[in-house]
């Protein structure tokens, strides 16, 4: 019995102990995670609590609550949350642990906005480039897109025109399609396709999505890129802080072009037509480019700002205003931007909140008098003695061509959205997000009568009016789950969308107005006869309705897989194809994180990625699947001869048009060495975009060739390239530096253009404006590349032209062109592929400088590889001035081999080239110098901070092109890089001051 009695008091004894030890083994920790906003605690939802050394964890709730088991050996936790500072607590006997986190600004820039959500740059698994709001205030331009040059790996910035108020024109990774190219953006989550309504000084950051895997959540829009901005909002722990700044600029014509003097050009006339001048000598000598262009003109940007959190509550406003006058007169832009933005925390799972911009803008348009004032005779003078507009032998008198413009347009537009985030089942957000981009234009363009000469004259008055309203609504759901369990995380969206646009727009001209006084610029005061006033309206719906799917998935932060698809339903596609599904799948991973790797104090990041997806284009006219009518095709007949009204077959289409669709695959590589000083990413893409809606010429039996026009999906493009980023930031001593370059080549292709077409199938375009089509698109070439002969010396004398191949107006002292066809015989079929405007490389690079107060930045940006065509100098109607390079022309054998004898028109006009010229560059771009004044001075002064800086755009561009600019754009593929004389983009001088209190 006491053997017995023994072995029970020990079993229970070791019964115990080991239910002790059981007990130990786990213990249950709790608490809450918040921050500090405006002095009170606040808890934070979504915190990441992990085990140190272990991948065990959780996330806090909604009200930053948060509850674990721990074991015996675990006695660390870690607590981290983007933007915050991460913490790490040793446990101890504690039971209860409350942490309250900082914000880091650092963190913050880790962080990446993608498609309807954030992600930490070490989680991406595309490819994306960021700006910040600080780098897009450095350019003093009504747009935010043209701080963009420059600054992002594969995206190209071009001007059209540098008139104020003229919108930039972006490529990302190429010319994609024969139809619209543009990216698209999303501001605060609406789409659209422009932000010239977006005040700079509004945005936080900027990001461009490129591949697939980062597009795809945007479907059918997404295949030309999509830029993401962020506007400013209230910070937590702030409190309230008011900015204003304000910047005043001076512009002037950075190069005139070389023309003729008017001694040089009466020389070169009496060549032609011996005798016109007497005396060359004394002959007048005007340039009219100094009459048109006025230099030291200003620019003015002014803004002020309140933000600011105060517990539930967050908001932003801002108010400001820019106007530019435009170095020819009568050209001019004005906007007054208002932005409002605000969160409200109504309880614990839900909150509301809502993004708004008004921005009224007023523009004055000059007439198009740079080609005027370029072929003016420099022989001639502007004014006569009486004081009224003398006339100009050329195109006419481009001082008179202005004053009698008169056109200016006004649009008001509003945009925003308001949405609701409602959390649920503690790892769950749902969002609803109701949008809306609404505009109101109005254009009005008066000419009164007036004579200069009898080929420069109107003699009725006209006034043109028309008014233009767009509206579209965006209505978007999506759900969010989150959850980080043992070694894995997962986030998780879908989403369904519905959009409708609507636009209409009316215009209507008279003649003969009562008077000339403005406030009788309007319809009814003009001629009322029959046939004088004219009338025009017309409008167009579309919808859109979208699910979409994205899924992020990592495996202990080294393995990273995001899966996507978008499901776009569009109202521009017949029943048949009404559908597009778009997908993408990528993949990453994080090497440096593998055991494996060795400890290295040099390798802070390797991070392998790869993508692959289909994105659309969306962007096509939705009449695209409708038979139009080819109108006014009047001719005059019958046996009393008079005007009879005709109509034809215009362009058709077939009712089983498909989506555009790009195939693209992406291959990256980023770095980080010595704790990330020095940064690198290298990317490899290849993107195929299908079924490109082209309008193919119907066979001659269809009786109509010069209108009929079949509309179908036929051709295909390629671009294919290598991006590379580059960053190298530091500190010396007191001196902070930061130097970066982005670079990037483009490989532009055309695979087909009809399912059974050939080498031979193409389309001319490139219209100069005299009939002459100097781009050709055809397989095997770039799109829009110049077609023409190929300039191989001229005609030195009558036995080189007796001998030699020719055209039958060719004579001694001419262009001489190549016979490619080598048949002796030169025709059109010797015309060839001579250049592309698709830059083959462009790059960026910026260094920035900090010393103490100073501050010193510096941004360049350039192209290289494509190809200007002079077309300003090939039109040739009449006898216009020349450029300086024909002093230097044939004048007999030997003496030039490049020049030929001067010619009023004729065959060394014809499209070759002669007039192609190298659009390389290189661009400071900005130059900033600025001074932070000391916080003593500051804080006697009630400021926070103090700013003041001197900064130069623009100022100096390296370049062989002979033209104002070799940043030459185009609104299409097809007529890219064609210098028809654009309103030239200015150097600009501003000084500006930052405060904030």
């Amino acid at each position: 019995m006491a053997v017995r009695m023994v072995c029970k008091i020990v079993l229970v004894s070791l019964l115990i102990a080991f239910q002790q030890s059981a007990f130990a083994q786990n213990k249950t920790i709790q608490g809450k995670v918040a921050s500090v906003e405006d002095g009170k605690t606040v808890g934070l939802p979504g915190v990441n609590i992990i085990v140190q050394g272990t991948t065990k964890g959780t996330n806090s709730d909604v009200d930053g609550n948060y509850t674990l088991e721990l074991a015996q050996n675990e006695n660390s936790l870690t607590f981290s949350f983007i933007g915050y500072k991460t913490q790490t607590v040793i446990v101890g006997n504690q039971s209860v642990i409350d942490v309250t986190l900082e914000t880091d600004a650092e963190t913050l820039e880790e962080v990446v906005v993608v498609g309807y959500g954030v992600q930490r740059k070490s989680d991406l698994t595309g490819s994306i480039g960021s700006v910040r709001g600080s780098d897009l205030t450095k350019i003093p331009s009504f747009s935010a897109e043209q701080a963009l040059q420059g600054k992002i790996a594969g995206v190209q910035v071009a001007s059209p025109s540098g008139a104020p108020g003229s919108a930039p024109v972006i490529r990302i990774r190429g010319v994609g399609t024969l139809n619209n190219s543009s990216p698209i953006f999303v501001v605060d989550g609406v789409i659209l396709d422009d932000i010239t309504f977006l005040n700079s000084g509004d945005i936080q950051s900027m990001e461009v999505l490129k591949d697939a895997s980062a597009t795809a959540i945007y479907g059918s829009r997404g295949s030309n890129g999509v830029i993401i901005v962020t506007t400013k909002s209230g910070k937590k722990g702030e409190g309230v802080q008011v900015s204003v700044s304000s910047e005043y600029s001076l512009q002037r014509l950075s190069k005139q072009i070389n023309l003729l003097t008017g001694e040089e050009f009466a020389k070169v006339v009496n060549v032609l037509t011996p005798g016109t001048f007497n005396n060359t000598s004394i002959v007048p000598s005007t340039n009219w480019q100094d009459q048109i262009f006025t230099n030291w003109v200003p620019i003015q940007n002014h803004q002020a700002s309140v933000s600011g959190s105060s517990g539930k509550y967050s908001f932003y406003f801002g108010a400001s205003y820019f106007k530019q006058d435009g170095i020819i007169s009568k050209s001019g832009y004005d906007r007054v931007s208002i932005k409002l933005n605000n969160t409200y925390t109504i309880s614990k799972s839900v909150k509301v909140g809502n993004n708004l911009t008004i921005a009224p803008d007023n523009r004055q348009n000059a007439a198009d008098v740079v080609p005027i004032a370029y072929r003016g005779w420099p022989t001639s003078v502007p004014y006569r003695a009486d004081g009224a507009f003398a006339e100009v032998r050329g195109a006419g008198n481009p001082l008179a061509a202005n004053e009698f413009n008169n056109s200016s347009s006004q649009r008001f537009r509003a945009v925003g959205n308001a949405y609701i985030d409602v959390s649920f089942f503690k790892n769950f957000l749902f969002k609803s997000s109701f949008g809306f981009d609404l505009s109101y234009g109005k254009t009005k363009s008066y000419t009164p009568a007036f004579f200069v000469s009898p080929t420069q004259e109107n003699l009725t008055s006209d006034l043109g009016v028309s008014t233009d309203e767009n509206k579209t609504w965006l209505w978007e759901n999506t759900i969010n789950y989150n959850k980080t369990f043992n070694k894995h995380k997962l986030n998780a969206l879908a989403g369904f969308t519905l959009q409708k646009t609507t636009s209409e727009f009316l215009s209507g001209s008279v003649q003969n107005l009562i008077g000339t006084d403005p406030s009788l610029w309007y319809l009814n005061a003009g001629e009322t006869l029959t046939g004088t006033q004219r009338v025009g309206n017309g409008g167009s719906i579309s919808t859109l309705a979208s699910y979409l799917f994205r899924t992020n998935y990592s495996y202990q932060d080294k393995y990273l897989l995001t899966v996507s698809a978008r499901i776009d339903g569009s109202s521009k596609f017949g029943k048949s194809n009404l559908y597009g599904t778009y997908p993408s799948l990528a993949v990453g991973w994080n090497v440096l994180n593998e055991s494996f790797m060795p400890t290295s104090r040099i390798l802070s990041n390797v991070k392998l990625r790869a993508s692959w997806g289909i994105v659309g284009n969306e962007k096509i006219n939705g009449d695209s699947r409708f038979s139009l009518v080819a109108n006014s095709q009047n001719a005059v007949f019958g046996l009393v001869e008079q005007v009879q009204q005709g109509a034809t077959l215009g362009s058709t289409a077939q009712p089983n048009l498909r989506w555009e669709s790009t195939t693209q695959t992406d291959i990256g590589l980023e770095l980080g060495f010595w704790d990330d000083k020095l940064t690198a990413e290298l990317d490899y893409y290849s993107r195929v975009t299908d079924d490109i809606l082209v309008g193919l010429a119907t066979p001659g039996h269809v009786g109509n060739g010069a209108f009929v026009r079949v509309i179908t999906n036929a051709a295909s493009v390629l671009n294919r390239g290598v991006e590379l980023t580059l960053a190298w930031n530091d500190q010396i001593g007191q001196v902070k530096y930061k130097i970066g370059g982005v670079a990037s080549s483009v490989h532009n292709e055309v695979l087909n253009l009809g399912a059974s077409s050939g080498s031979d199938s193409f389309i001319s375009a490139g219209d100069l404006g005299n009939g002459q089509l100097v781009t050709r698109t055809q397989v095997g070439k770039p799109i829009g590349s110049f077609y023409g002969y190929q300039v191989i010396g001229i005609f030195q004398n009558q036995t080189e032209l007796d001998t030699s191949p020719k055209l039958s107006e060719q004579a001694v002292g001419d262009l001489r062109y190549a016979d490619n066809k080598k048949d002796g015989v030169i025709n059109a079929d010797d015309r060839t592929y001579i250049g592309s405007p698709i830059p083959s490389f462009i790059f960026g690079f910026n260094t920035e400088f900090s010393y103490k107060s100073f501050d010193l930045s510096l941004d360049f940006q350039g192209q290289s590889g494509n190809k200007i065509y002079n077309g300003k100098m090939a039109v040739r109607p009449d006898l216009y001035n020349f450029e300086a390079r024909v002093k230097d022309y044939w004048r007999g054998e030997g003496t030039s081999n490049t020049e030929p004898r001067p010619t009023a028109g004729g065959v060394n006009y014809e499209q070759s080239t002669y007039f192609i010229e190298d659009g390389s560059y290189l661009r400071l771009r900005n130059i900033r110098i600025g001074y932070n004044f000391p916080a003593s001075l500051t804080k006697k002064l009630g400021l926070t901070n103090a700013r003041a800086y001197l900064s130069g755009t623009n100022i100096f561009t390296l370049t062989n092109y002979s033209g104002f600019t070799p940043e030459i754009g185009g609104s299409d593929g097809f007529s890219s890089g064609i210098d028809l004389g654009i309103y030239p983009i200015t150097a600009v001088y501003s000084v500006g001051v930052n405060v904030t209190f």
